[in-house]
């Protein structure tokens, strides 16, 4: 799974910069907080990048990651990849409404021992921001907000020892492929692979 995510408060690369940006005004036009820096926790309102509703423009909005389950109660911040076709929630997201989430890096739990975990940051291995690929769904709340989820993966063998999941993880340059609703989702992800590096956090 994926708890946790962090982006930078000093962005370098302008493309993030500007996609940052481009949230911010939206949400300021709807009254809706948005966080763009710092550590990312579940219902966090964040900068997404998504296709737009009426043009299918890609853009960055504002969302909130996860949601309560409309019918079970339970909060969705994470989706299983090898089973999303199987769940009825995300049968319109999975074609339509596919997003990136941008960070600097992410972060899981190494299990020590019953009471003892060592928290990981897990960066892209040639420095670039990650894009993290989720689902959103449409909600009715007061800030007219959509609400997303990260899809997960089994991690990379090298890393597997820290953590036995990991985000699904897409290259930008592969940004317009991953939300065309003609791609077909699970065999990009089975294609897709961005190599991360971790170290111990220190926050």
């Amino acid at each position: 799974m994926c708890g946790r995510y962090y982006l930078n408060e000093d962005i370098k690369e302008e493309r993030l910069k500007e996609q940052i940006g481009e949230a911010v005004r939206v949400a300021a036009r709807i009254d809706a907080p948005i966080k763009t820096s710092g550590e990312i926790r579940p219902f966090d309102v964040v900068p997404v990048i998504a296709p737009s509703s009426l043009n299918r423009r890609i853009g960055a909005f504002p969302m909130q990651w996860g949601f309560h389950h409309p019918t079970k109660g339970m909060p969705v911040f994470n989706t299983r990849s090898e089973t999303v076709l199987e769940k009825p929630l995300f049968v319109t997201s999975v074609d339509e409404r596919r997003c990136l989430i941008p960070a600097s890096c992410y972060y899981e739990w190494k299990k020590l021992d019953a009471k003892r975990r060592e928290k990981y940051a897990f960066f892209a291995e040639d420095g670039e921001p990650l894009y993290l690929a989720g689902l959103y769904i449409r909600t009715s709340d007061t800030h007219r907000l959509s609400c997303c989820s990260i899809l997960t993966q089994n991690a990379h063998p090298e890393i597997k020892s820290i953590h036995e999941r990991m985000p699904v993880i897409v290259p930008f340059s592969r940004a317009e492929e991953w939300m065309s609703p003609d791609t077909d989702l699970l065999g990009m992800i089975q294609n897709l692979r961005v190599d991360v590096r971790a170290e111990k956090a220190q926050r």
